[in-house]
């Protein structure tokens, strides 16, 4: 089976890569400025989703995939509401060139989506509750989500929160936590804002999972709620770290420019019911993330935390 990855060298999207090609599967990986390392069955396609979106159109046509996995986005939630011309070309133009090609292929589609397509009201969000994105990262994110659930009756929307792990990708959350605690310094981290962290390895088990079951429609395959502060105390816990140097803060102390959910989590029972990876247990997740640390530090890969 051939498979088009795009965002491979993003946090998820990596680790998507490593899963499929572990499983044999031939895997076309799209990157931009971060090429990934050289991997049995994958071949690396440089693309620039703002500068060659015809490139992107055309190499599609010629791979002709059995399935497409999107998990390529601008995701720095700040950014998408400075300039939003950026946002909406990355997260939305380029999705429907993705979905218009992939449905008429009749490619499978994965479309990586999130949990801030909800206002965060009420947490614990099902697949069949009514997003209403407070933001314009969540609003480029739902618009994208129609536009591939109108392509094709050929896809699945798998939304997520807050993808943490190590390997490639901007840093995340945990290898902030990680890097500082482990350098003695404090971490200040939100008691107030409610999430369910996704750890990039149990994501990308999940979403070939997904991918071998062809389900179709949305799911939510996301970890435990808990808020930024339990998870850093979880962190440091599992790691060994001095909890004290972490500091409880309140989301009025911060400024943020685009306003964020108060609690954004997400209800994955549908996922539970269905996947048979533990993708949702926290201990799971970290026994996982500290294995890998100890890994990084065996060999010296300081960079990679």
């Amino acid at each position: 089976m051939k498979v088009f990855v795009t965002g491979a060298s993003s946090t998820p999207g990596f680790k998507i890569v490593v899963e499929l090609a572990k499983s044999g599967y031939r895997i076309y990986a799209q990157y931009n400025s971060h090429e990934i390392p050289s991997m049995d069955y994958v071949t690396k396609v440089k693309i620039d989703f703002i500068n060659e979106m015809d490139k992107l159109v055309n190499m599609l046509n010629e791979v002709k995939p059995d399935a497409i996995i999107h998990t390529a986005a601008l995701g720095d939630v700040d950014k998408c509401e400075i300039d939003k011309a950026l946002a909406w070309k990355i997260n939305v133009e380029a999705t429907h060139a993705i979905a218009k090609m992939g449905g008429k292929l009749g490619s499978y589609i994965v479309y990586l989506s999130t949990d801030y397509v909800f206002d965060g009201e009420k947490g614990l969000y099902k697949e069949e509750d009514t997003p209403n994105p407070v933001n314009y990262y969540g609003l480029t994110k739902l618009v994208a989500e129609n536009i591939v659930r109108s392509s094709t009756n050929n896809f699945s929307v798998v939304r997520t929160s807050h993808i943490y792990g190590f390997g490639m990708g901007r840093e995340n959350f945990a290898r902030y936590v990680i890097k500082a605690l482990s350098q003695k310094q404090k971490v200040r981290a939100l008691t107030d804002q409610w999430l369910s962290p996704t750890l990039n390895t149990l994501l990308a088990k999940a979403i070939v999972e997904i991918i071998e079951r062809r389900y179709v429609g949305i799911i939510h395959v996301a970890g435990e709620r808990t808020s930024r502060y339990e998870f850093a105390k979880a962190i440091a816990k599992k790691f060994g770290f001095d909890e004290n140097l972490i500091e409880p803060i309140s989301i009025s102390e911060i400024r943020f420019v685009a306003k964020r959910p108060r609690d954004s989590s997400l209800d994955i029972s549908k996922a539970k019911s269905i996947i048979k990876t533990d993708f949702y247990s926290l201990k799971n997740a970290l026994n996982i993330l500290y294995n890998e640390w100890l890994e990084l530090r065996r060999g010296g890969i300081q960079n990679a935390i």
